[in-house]
């Protein structure tokens, strides 16, 4: 009786294991993403498979800082009518943006594409007070975001 209860246990432990591990997102780790935000994050993950879907990486503190990975087939340039700066070496037509969110968050983006895939990297992050408003002129740009969609546009290739 105990043989097979001992059988039973090594056989549904793998599969128990997996069960209880977090998705993991399959273009950026949850350490490289709290090394960027400054502490340890919550994650959450939907994805097809490595062409397609979304990751978004926040912090617990307030304000929440967060980086969010958006992946698919679809176009949806991520700047959209704000003032866009050309990044070179980071996948194909990748471009930066920035602006502030509705809580006073300045948000940077980064979207262009890998073959057929386009791909948006966003780091939203507390401003300093008084600080001057989010630019995108190339010498201004975060060497975080740029340093995420280097990641995220490497897991692409």
């Amino acid at each position: 009786m105990n043989a097979h209860a001992l059988l039973l246990l090594v056989l549904l432990a793998p599969a128990l294991a997996s069960a209880q591990s977090p998705q993991a997102c399959p273009w950026l780790t949850a350490g490289t993403a709290g090394r960027i935000l400054g502490g340890e994050v919550q994650v959450t993950v939907k994805t097809d498979s490595n062409w397609s879907g979304y990751c978004i990486f926040a912090t617990a503190a307030i304000p929440v800082r967060s980086i969010e990975i958006r992946v698919g087939k679809t176009h949806t340039h991520a700047c959209g009518g704000l003032a866009s700066t050309p990044l070179a070496g980071i996948g194909n037509q990748a471009v930066l943006c920035s602006s502030r969110d509705s809580s006073g968050r300045e948000v940077r983006t980064v979207s262009g594409h890998v073959r057929d895939t386009w791909f948006a990297v966003t780091l939203a992050a507390p401003s300093t007070p008084g600080g001057p408003e989010p630019s995108t002129s190339e010498s201004t740009a975060s060497p975080a975001i740029e340093f995420l969609a280097e990641q995220v546009a490497g897991n692409l290739y």
